[in-house]
């Protein structure tokens, strides 16, 4: 695997600053640390919750430390089939979280998060996250531009086509970042069904992907850089829209993409991946939430007196409907 040394290198500088600072290593580099840590963290906030929302937000929480433990644990004895549960439980919990905050937008902000999910070929999310009765977004931000296209795309919503692909041109003539330039420009090619320009776009992200800010936090920033499961997630999108275009497409050659995941997929059929690592029985709440299905992502009008009328994502009702989904499953 492309830059494993390098990640692993990175991961316990990280801890040993970590230690030297506050006295414990963060992240984890054993079981027995990430054990501890995750007891540490029961102890603290979920032993006593009672159920309900607060108790469904607080193991999301939890689940974060796996977030890159994983890939330490991963790189360290690589395995294709290790890997993709890997990216399916960890996008998994990003998604939850995501899907849970408020971000004064509507639902299309969980975008970059759901190219980790399409990575392990877990494409359900969309139905959830972007399902087909709400309407277009307004293309403010790239992530409102490129879902439209997606949409387009995904459930073959014609009649949106003109009126996607002219807002991504509008949006294509500001002055954005190389991220949103080519996240727009790679779904505005699958939906011109252009191959070459498609490609080209690929190869652009796994640039601009080395330069992105992927967290005010140090250690996501460095260790992000090392694989961009984000673009192999992207990439193989196309797989399900239009397979024919997809065997067109080239693949980037870059070092943050990985040439061989895809030959594994491949090779392999396109497996969705599943749970990696299940929590012990004090836990077991997290494993359930895993299991749950999905909630759909719902827009609400908060302010409802204003002229304006501003779509927002409900993300208190998501919480209520996964924990209404994780009780279901206990």
């Amino acid at each position: 695997m492309n830059n494993a040394e390098k990640f692993l290198e990175t991961y316990k500088e990280l801890a040993e600053e970590s230690f030297k600072k506050w006295g414990y290593y963060y992240p984890p580099k054993t079981w027995e640390e990430f054990d501890a840590r995750n007891y540490s963290f029961y102890e603290k906030y979920l032993k006593e919750k009672e159920n309900g929302i607060k108790k469904t937000k607080a193991f999301i929480r939890l689940a974060n430390t796996m977030n890159d433990f994983s890939f330490y644990n991963l790189y360290q004895n690589f395995d294709f089939e290790n890997l993709n549960n890997i990216l399916f439980q960890t996008s998994r919990q990003k998604l939850l979280n995501r899907g849970m905050l408020a971000s004064g937008t509507d639902h299309c902000n969980v975008l970059f998060n759901t190219f980790s999910s399409f990575s392990c070929n877990d494409f359900s999310v969309i139905d959830h996250f972007f399902p087909k009765e709400l309407p277009q977004s307004k293309g403010k931000f790239y992530t409102e531009v490129s879902v439209n296209l997606l949409k387009v795309l995904y459930y073959e919503q014609t009649e949106f086509k003109n009126e996607a692909i002219a807002k991504a041109d509008k949006f294509l003539s500001k002055k954005i970042t190389s991220w949103e330039k080519h996240t727009v420009q790679y779904f505005r090619a699958l939906v011109k069904n252009d191959a070459q320009d498609a490609s080209n776009s690929l190869q652009e992200l796994c640039t601009a992907f080395q330069k992105m800010e992927h967290s005010v936090n140090k250690l996501n920033n460095k260790l992000a850089k090392y694989f961009a499961y984000e673009i192999n997630g992207i990439y193989r999108f196309a797989m399900i829209v239009n397979q024919e275009l997809f065997e067109r497409i080239n693949q980037p050659k870059h070092h943050c993409f990985s040439n061989e995941f895809e030959l594994w997929q491949k090779e392999n059929n396109f497996p969705k991946g599943k749970i990696f690592y299940k929590y012990p029985k004090e836990m077991e709440f997290m494993n359930t939430i895993f299991k749950a299905e999905l909630p759909t992502v719902e827009l609400y009008n908060p302010y409802p007196d204003r002229k304006k009328i501003e779509l927002y994502k409900n993300v208190e009702k998501f919480a209520e409907d996964l924990t209404e989904n994780a009780d279901k499953k206990q």
